[in-house]
C-alpha cells in the first residue's frame, strides 16, 4: 500500500492550487448534517458522519462545476449484514427548500448496495452538483437506530473515499488513484453487480491497474514489477523514496575505466569493475558479473622481460537476499582467491541456466604465473548445453479484451460488458488469472423522471402543552428530472392534537343589580352579588368577596308633615310619597311610559303635590314611528337601503297634523327628525323634494299654538328652541349640498318659510328673502316693506384662489311665533313677533357686510322699532 500512500500525499496537497465559487444551499440543516466544500480528496468513517447515537443525520458533498469536474467515490461496504437499508444515496441538481423538492435526483441504492455483503467495495460517479448520503426511517419500523446483525460496532462501520477529477487535463496523482480505483471496480464486476465508474478523464493502461485489485482481492503482488509513467515494467528493481522525497536508483553503478594491463608484453589481462546499489529494507542484490577483463599487449616478449605477477580472476555476485545486514558492504567488491595458486584446474560445471528446455552450464579457471613460468594458454571460460529433452510448462495467456458492448438500456442507468479469452495454459502451467468478463453500469441518454415522494417524517410535537394544539409533518419531493411529472399533493401535514385540558382559573361574572334597600330613610344597607365562574380543570379559584354591601336612605326621615298624603284623580292613584321625591304611574292606554308627579315643600315647608307631567308619555302612533325610524338608521348604518323611508315621513306628517297628546309626543318627533336626517346624510339615499317638504312640514305641525302648553312641559327636561334650529340647520346643510346643479328651493307653511341656495363660491349674488312673487307666500311672511338682504361679500372662505367645485349653501328660515311657545336665549321676554334664521356652511370667513333685515314689528296694534339679535351658537 505504499504507492497509494504516496498518491494521497499529493492529493491532498493539490487542492491548495484550486479555487471556485460555493453555490449557496440550504437544505434545513442540522447539527447532524455535514456539508463538504473545496476539497478534492478526502475520507471519513461512518461512525463520523453517522453516529450511533443519532439518526436522520446527512452527508453532503458539492461538486464545484459538474461541467468541469466529476465526483467519484470508494466505498468499503460494513462486515455485517443490516437488516434494512437505511442509509439512501443519490445525486441532485439543488434543493428547493420552498417546496421541499430535490431537483434533478438520482438514487444510487442500487449502485453501492451496502447491505449487500456478496462484494466488500463499491464505486460509483456522479456528474451532478451535490451526492448526498442520508439515514432514512425505513417504512414501520419503530425502533430507530437499525439494529445490525451481528451487533459488534466495528461489524456496523463503512468507510468513504472520495475523489474530485478535473474532466480536462487531470493531474497525475488524480489520474493514478482513479485509474486503481477503475481496475479495481472492473476486477469484482460482474451482471449483478457492475462497475459504477462509467468513464474517467484519464489514460489508463488499458483501464487495469493490477496492484489496487490484487490487494483487494487478495493476490500478492509480485516485487519484480515496477510502475512507471503509466506502464508497468517486468524483471526491473523499483525505486523508492526517502524521507525526504529523493529517489533511490537501484542497481548497477556505471563500469570502472578499465585497469592497467598485467603483462607488458606477451598477452596481458585489464579488467573492470562495477558495485551494486542494493534497496534499502529489501536486501536485493544485483544480476550479473561484478568484475570483467579483456586481453591486452599480446606482442611477444624478450627472455629478459619481466611479468607482474598480479591474479587473474573474474568475480561475480547471484541475485540473493542478504539476511546480514553486515554483508551488504561487501556487494560489488571482489570475493578473496581461494586454492593452490599454482593450480591451473577448470571449476565445476555450474548449475543449468534453466530448468526445462535448452540451457547452459559454465566453468571457469584461473592463470597464475610466476617471473619464471610460461604464458597460460586456452580460455578462461566454457559453456556446454544442458537439459535439451524436458518440455517447459507454458503458462495460460489472456488475449486482448473485446470492445464494450452497447448499452443495456436506451436512456436512465443501465449497463454494459466486456469479455477476453484465455489460452489454456500447457505442460502444467498455471492458469489464466483475473476475471474473465467485466461489466460496467452506463448512461447514453437522460430518461425523463416523475417526481416522487420520500417517506412523511415523524410528527412534530404538539404546538400546545394542553388544549388544542397542531402537529405537523414534511416530506420531501424527489424530482421530477429531465421534464418528469410533478410531484402531487402536499409536502406538509397538519393535524389537530389535543394533549389535555388547560387549567382555568376561575372569573367573577360582573355584580348584580343592588337589591332594595333595608329601611327607606334613616339610613339603611344594599347588597349585590356576583357568581364564580369556574375553576376548571384544576384552575386557582375566584379571589376576593363574593358580596358586597352600601349604605342606603340615610336621609332623616320626614316628618307627617313633610308627607304628601294619598290622592285620587280620576281612575289614577297617587300614593303617599315624601317631599323631593316623583311618584309615577303607567300613562294610559294610548300612549307607553310613565306620568311623573312630584312632591315639594311650600314656603311653610308643608308637602304639596304638583300638576302631574306627561312628558315620559309617548302616544302609540308617535311611539311606533319612532321604532321604524331606528330601524332604518340601524340599516343606513351598516351600508343597507332601506324601503318605505319617504312613507315614514308621510304618516308623520299626518300624525302630527291631528296634534299631539302628550309632551312626550313632541320629545318623539324631534328625535324621528334627527334620524332622518342622519339617514339622508348618507350617499347611497337621496332624499326627494317631497321628503324635503314633509320635514319641513313636520317642524310646522308641532310649532302650532296648540302645542304651546306641551312645549313648556317638554322644555322641563327636554329640548329648547337652541335645539329646534340646530335641527333645522343641520337638515340644511344635508340638503343643500345633496342637492344637484346650483339652485334654490323654498318652502311655505303656515308656521315658518324656508329657503335653501346653493352658490359657487367664485360667482356668488346678493340674495333677497321671502322671494317676490313666490308662490303660496302666506300674508304673515311678506308685507311689502319686509326684506331679509344677504350679502354675496359674506361668501368668502379666505382662500386667494378658489376652484369650481367650491360652493356655499345658504338657508335662510322665518318663523311666525317660536318666540312664544319656545324659550329664546339671553331673552325672558314674551316675544310677539317673527323670529328670521340665516346658516351659512361652510363658515364664512367673516362678515364683511351684516345682513339687512327690514321687517314691520307689531305689537299690541303699535309700531315697535326694537330688534333682538343673538347667535345660538354663543
Amino acid at each position: 500500500m505504499r504507492s497509494i500512500g504516496s498518491a494521497l500525499n499529493l492529493l491532498l496537497v493539490s487542492p491548495l492550487y484550486f479555487v471556485w465559487t460555493v453555490v449557496a444551499l440550504d437544505l434545513a440543516q442540522t447539527p447532524c448534517t455535514t456539508l463538504v466544500q473545496g476539497k478534492f480528496f478526502g475520507y471519513f468513517s461512518s461512525f463520523a458522519v453517522f453516529p450511533l447515537n443519532s439518526s436522520l443525520c446527512s452527508w453532503i458533498i458539492q461538486n464545484p462545476d459538474p461541467r468541469r469536474y466529476t465526483l467519484y467515490m470508494k466505498i468499503l461496504k460494513p462486515s455485517g449484514v443490516c437488516d434494512h437499508q437505511h442509509i439512501r444515496t443519490y445525486q441532485f441538481d439543488s434543493f428547493l427548500e420552498s417546496t421541499r423538492t430535490y431537483l434533478g435526483m438520482e438514487s444510487f441504492d442500487d449502485v453501492l448496495k451496502l447491505c449487500d455483503g456478496s462484494t466488500r467495495f463499491a464505486f460509483l460517479q456522479s456528474n451532478k452538483q451535490f451526492l448526498q448520503m442520508k439515514q432514512t426511517a425505513p417504512p414501520g419500523v419503530d425502533t430507530w437506530p437499525m439494529r445490525w446483525k451481528p451487533t459488534k460496532a466495528q461489524e456496523r462501520d463503512f468507510s468513504v473515499e472520495y475523489l474530485v477529477v478535473g474532466n480536462r487535463n487531470p493531474s497525475k496523482a488524480a489520474c493514478q488513484m482513479l485509474c486503481k480505483w477503475l481496475d479495481a471496480c472492473l476486477a469484482i464486476s460482474s451482471s449483478s453487480h457492475p462497475c459504477g465508474i462509467m468513464q474517467t478523464p484519464c489514460s489508463c493502461s488499458g483501464g487495469e491497474v493490477l496492484d489496487q485489485a490484487s490487494e483487494i482481492l487478495g493476490f500478492t503482488r509480485k516485487k519484480e514489477d515496477c510502475y512507471k509513467d503509466g506502464i508497468y515494467l517486468e524483471n526491473c528493481v523499483s525505486s523508492p523514496k526517502d524521507s525526504n522525497g529523493a529517489e533511490f536508483l537501484g542497481g548497477w553503478n556505471s563500469w570502472s575505466a578499465w585497469g592497467d594491463c598485467t603483462k607488458d608484453c606477451g598477452g596481458g589481462l585489464q579488467t573492470r569493475m562495477r558495485s551494486c546499489k542494493p534497496l534499502p529494507n529489501e536486501g536485493l542484490a544485483c544480476e550479473g558479473v561484478l568484475e570483467e577483463g579483456r586481453l591486452c599487449n599480446r606482442k611477444a616478449c624478450n627472455t629478459n622481460g619481466r611479468y607482474n605477477s598480479r591474479s587473474q580472476s573474474l568475480r561475480s555476485t547471484d541475485n540473493r537476499k542478504r539476511e546480514d545486514p553486515d554483508e551488504l558492504q561487501h556487494y560489488g567488491y571482489p570475493a578473496p582467491q581461494i586454492g593452490d595458486p599454482a593450480a591451473e584446474e577448470w571449476s565445476p560445471w555450474s548449475v543449468c541456466s534453466t530448468t526445462c528446455g535448452e540451457g547452459w552450464q559454465t566453468r571457469t579457471r584461473f592463470c597464475v604465473s610466476s617471473s619464471y613460468s610460461t604464458q597460460c594458454s586456452g580460455p578462461l571460460r566454457e559453456q556446454r548445453q544442458c537439459n535439451n529433452s524436458a518440455v517447459c510448462p507454458v503458462h495460460g495467456t489472456w488475449d486482448e479484451w473485446s470492445p464494450w458492448s452497447l448499452c443495456s438500456s436506451t436512456c436512465g442507468r443501465g449497463y454494459r460488458d466486456r469479455t477476453r479469452t484465455c489460452k489454456p495454459p500447457q505442460f502444467g502451467g498455471n492458469p489464466c488469472e483475473g476475471p474473465e468478463k467485466q461489466t460496467k453500469f452506463c448512461n447514453i441518454a437522460l430518461c425523463p423522471v416523475d417526481g416522487n415522494w420520500n417517506e412523511w417524517s415523524s410528527w412534530s410535537s404538539c404546538s400546545a402543552s394542553c388544549s388544542n394544539g397542531t402537529q405537523q409533518r414534511t416530506r420531501e419531493c424527489n424530482g421530477p428530472s429531465y421534464g418528469g411529472a410533478e410531484c402531487q399533493g402536499h409536502w406538509v401535514e397538519t393535524r389537530d392534537c389535543f394533549l389535555r385540558q388547560c387549567p382555568v382559573d376561575g372569573k367573577w361574572q360582573a355584580w348584580g343589580v343592588w337589591g332594595s334597600c333595608t329601611a327607606t330613610c334613616g339610613g339603611g344597607t344594599q347588597r349585590r352579588d356576583r357568581v364564580c365562574y369556574g375553576p376548571f380543570f384544576g384552575g386557582e379559584t375566584c379571589q376576593g368577596p363574593k358580596e358586597e354591601y352600601k349604605q342606603c336612605n340615610d336621609r332623616k326621615c320626614p316628618e307627617p308633615h313633610e308627607i304628601c298624603d294619598e290622592e285620587s284623580l280620576g281612575p289614577v292613584v297617587w300614593k303617599e310619597t315624601p317631599a323631593g321625591d316623583a311618584a309615577a304611574v303607567r300613562c294610559p292606554r294610548n300612549a307607553t311610559g310613565l306620568i311623573l308627579r312630584r312632591c315639594i315643600l311650600d314656603e311653610e315647608g308643608i308637602a304639596y303635590w304638583e300638576p302631574p307631567t306627561y312628558i315620559k308619555c309617548v302616544s302609540i302612533d308617535y311611539r311606533n314611528i319612532q321604532m321604524m325610524t331606528r330601524e332604518h338608521l340601524a340599516k343606513a348604518q351598516r351600508g343597507l337601503m332601506g324601503d318605505g323611508l319617504s312613507d315614514v315621513l308621510q304618516n308623520l306628517v299626518e300624525i302630527s297634523q291631528d296634534g299631539t297628546s302628550y309632551s312626550g309626543d313632541l320629545l318623539s318627533t324631534m328625535d324621528i327628525l334627527r334620524n332622518m336626517t342622519e339617514i339622508f346624510r348618507r350617499a347611497y339615499h337621496s332624499p326627494t323634494s317631497g321628503d324635503v317638504q314633509n320635514f319641513v312640514q313636520i317642524i310646522s305641525n308641532i310649532l302650532s299654538e296648540e302645542n304651546r302648553e306641551k312645549w313648556e312641559e317638554a322644555q322641563l327636561i327636554g329640548p329648547n328652541a337652541r335645539e329646534l334650529f340646530r335641527l333645522v340647520e343641520d337638515f340644511i346643510d344635508v340638503i343643500g349640498f345633496r342637492m344637484k346643479d346650483f339652485r334654490d328651493s323654498y318652502q311655505v307653511t303656515d308656521n315658518l318659510v324656508l329657503g335653501i341656495h346653493k352658490l359657487p363660491a367664485n360667482a356668488a349674488t346678493d340674495i333677497t328673502f321671502p322671494m317676490k312673487g313666490w308662490r303660496g307666500m302666506v300674508d304673515w311672511a311678506k308685507n311689502s316693506e319686509d326684506k331679509v338682504t344677504v350679502s354675496k361679500s359674506i361668501l368668502s372662505s379666505g382662500l386667494s384662489v378658489l376652484d369650481d367645485s367650491s360652493v356655499f349653501v345658504v338657508g335662510t328660515v322665518l318663523y311666525r311665533n317660536v318666540g312664544n311657545i319656545l324659550s329664546l336665549q339671553r331673552n325672558s321676554t314674551v316675544l310677539n313677533s317673527k323670529v328670521i334664521s340665516v346658516t351659512v356652511k361652510p363658515l364664512p370667513r367673516s362678515l364683511l357686510t351684516p345682513l339687512e333685515i327690514e321687517f314691520s314689528h307689531l305689537y299690541n296694534g303699535t309700531t315697535n322699532q326694537t330688534c333682538i339679535l343673538w347667535d345660538e351658537n354663543d
